[in-house]
């Protein structure tokens, strides 16, 4: 199964990934980044949901909940200008959890 990746943020990180040649961007606010995350899980075409970092510490703890559970899509923060926080997953665990073992685990 070949999968999407969506980004869903602020202006730069939008324009970033836009100028980089990703179509499938969606540009909101801190007020409708929610909507727009729970919008995009409700399409089984993304596989990978890149969401800018400080309006996803933001959303619902239910919402987190339920993402914290899901191995698929996989959900990566990226930190905005101000500096990335200390809340989110580094991307290795992310991954591990989506496939269910360590891709980078030595043998």
């Amino acid at each position: 199964m070949k999968a999407k990746m969506m980004v869903i943020g602020d202006a730069p990180l939008v324009t970033g990934f836009r100028l980089a040649g990703l179509e499938d961007c969606v540009q909101t606010t801190r007020d409708g980044f929610q909507k727009e995350l729970e919008a995009v899980l409700a399409k089984p075409e993304y596989g990978i949901l890149v969401v800018n970092e400080q309006m996803f510490n933001g959303i619902d703890w239910r919402l987190r909940k339920k993402l914290d559970s899901m191995a698929y899509p996989v959900v990566i923060p990226m930190p905005d200008p101000s500096g990335a926080s200390m809340e989110g997953d580094e991307i290795r665990s992310l991954i591990k959890r989506a496939l269910g073992f360590d891709l980078s685990a030595k043998k």
